[in-house]
């Protein structure tokens, strides 16, 4: 039963979003594809409550290049590239960025997370041209399935399958698979592996001091 009411809606979510899609290519003739897609992504950024998570995933999901199952974009949040692939069970807390990202099922973004398309958006090499018209570089930034972003996080490289980051954290190289890391810049605190319980046995939660907030 609550399957085929999730269905319902999102077939009558899918149905409401037409006249967005149509205004969306609209704003692609006047001021072309990606200021399009932000200005679609930003107006969805602020539908409120359960039925703008899921108009945004109708939306959003039409709009960017991969859009999985049970996708959560929790109210306030905005994509800023097309080049956005969530997989099936991604969470997005409120008030998140994404740029060019690529996310891995059943992960949990928290609140206020940063993650845009590397740190190389801007040049900053030259001093006689100011930053703002130095070209920079765009890297699609990975984070593996089944990983917790803590709370305020800015995660500028790949983040492996299973890792956890703590909140507040800023992450500026890779974090290997089941790491642990925290801090700003993020280091590895632990492994997820070694927390693991006996097969039958009860899971444990992490310390919070270890993982931070959610």
């Amino acid at each position: 039963m609550r399957e085929l009411a999730k269905k319902t809606a999102r077939f009558f979510c899918w149905l409401l979003t037409w006249p967005m899609l149509l205004r969306y290519a609209l704003w692609r003739v006047f001021v072309g594809p990606e200021r399009a897609f932000l200005q679609a992504a930003q107006s969805a950024s602020r539908w409120t409550g359960l039925g703008g998570q899921y108009l945004r995933a109708a939306l959003l999901g039409r709009l960017v290049r991969r859009m999985g199952k049970d996708v959560v974009i929790a109210f306030g949040s905005v994509l800023t590239k097309r080049d956005v692939e969530l997989d099936d069970g991604v969470y997005v807390g409120t008030y998140c960025l994404l740029g060019q990202v690529r996310v891995g099922a059943d992960t949990l973004i928290a609140d206020h997370v940063c993650i845009p398309s590397g740190s190389q958006q801007h040049g900053t090499a030259r001093l006689d041209v100011p930053v703002r018209q130095q070209e920079g570089q765009f890297k699609t930034i990975s984070i593996g399935r089944d990983c917790w972003i803590g709370s305020s996080s800015v995660v500028l490289a790949d983040v492996g399958d299973h890792c956890v980051v703590a909140a507040g954290s800023v992450v500026v190289q890779p974090v290997q698979e089941y790491q642990v890391v925290g801090g700003n810049p993020a280091r590895v605190i632990g492994d997820r592996r070694k927390k693991a319980p006996a097969p039958g046995g009860p899971t444990p939660a992490l310390p919070v001091r270890e993982i931070g907030e959610a």
